[in-house]
């Protein structure tokens, strides 16, 4: 994979032609942690806190993107 691969929620809503709120409930714990964990495990997303932040920061794969999603509509 190449850097190109992976990007923000808010690259991947705008490569996917989604709205990024459909990205973000995507990587909400309260609505998929397992699914999150999973793909966390195999590489395919990641999130970052800084120690005692509150917000996540997260990077997300195409194959991510491909398995929540298919194919870009753009």
């Amino acid at each position: 994979m190449t850097i190109d691969d992976y990007m923000t929620p808010n690259e991947a809503s705008y490569r996917w032609g989604i709205n990024q709120e459909t990205v973000k409930n995507k990587l909400k714990p309260s609505l998929n942690k397992k699914e999150i964990e999973g793909m966390e495990k195999e590489g395919l997303i990641k999130s970052f806190v800084r120690p005692n932040g509150k917000r996540k920061e997260w990077i997300i794969s195409k194959e991510a993107m491909y398995q929540w999603f298919g194919n870009p509509k753009k």
